[in-house]
């Protein structure tokens, strides 16, 4: 076949078709991996309202509410602001259920030990009863970055808590003053 002839060959529109359909397919397949991928960026969100993401899952069971649990945190608010963080008291903190307030106890369920957590609660999860302290954004949610550095079974009770059933949740100390 000479080039003359080729070049006025007709084109196989089969070729064309099946190359058309697999870019579709790639394309397609994109779309969906980009889908699945964004899908762990966005946070599992509760019927009381608390947003909760796991960055890094942790291993063991959910921290319970006989247990205790050692944390490294940063509160900030909506605008980005560090109002408060556990390295400002020293280090790694110990909560117990019933001794925090009830946002941050239900995303205490959802932890476990060597885990890290991003979690955004509305104010009536954290300041049940009354209004936020002095220097806290009016209306601006508390967002928490949470690394779970030991949780200890049964600890609740030798921080003085029992389960959130059988006793009032309170804000924690490091709360009721937020740093500036």
């Amino acid at each position: 076949m000479s080039v003359a002839e080729a070049a006025h060959r007709p084109s196989g529109s089969g070729r064309t078709l099946a190359l058309s359909l697999g870019f579709l397919v790639v394309i397609a397949a994109a779309i969906a991996l980009a889908w699945a991928g964004a899908g762990a960026l966005r946070p599992e969100v509760t019927a009381s309202g608390l947003q909760f993401r796991t960055i890094k899952s942790g291993h063991g069971a959910m921290i319970g509410p006989e247990d205790a649990a050692l944390m490294d945190y940063v509160l900030t608010s909506d605008d980005g602001k560090v109002f408060d963080s556990s390295e400002s008291h020293g280090g790694p903190q110990p909560f117990a259920m019933a001794q925090v307030f009830p946002g941050f106890a239900e995303a205490m369920t959802r932890m476990q030990e060597g885990g890290q957590y991003r979690f955004t609660m509305p104010q009536r999860l954290a300041f049940v009863g009354g209004s936020p302290p002095p220097g806290w954004p009016k209306d601006s949610a508390l967002t928490f970055d949470v690394a779970v550095r030991k949780v200890v079974p049964g600890g609740a009770a030798m921080m003085g808590g029992r389960p959130q059933s059988s006793q009032q949740p309170q804000e924690p100390q490091e709360l009721q003053q937020p740093q500036p």
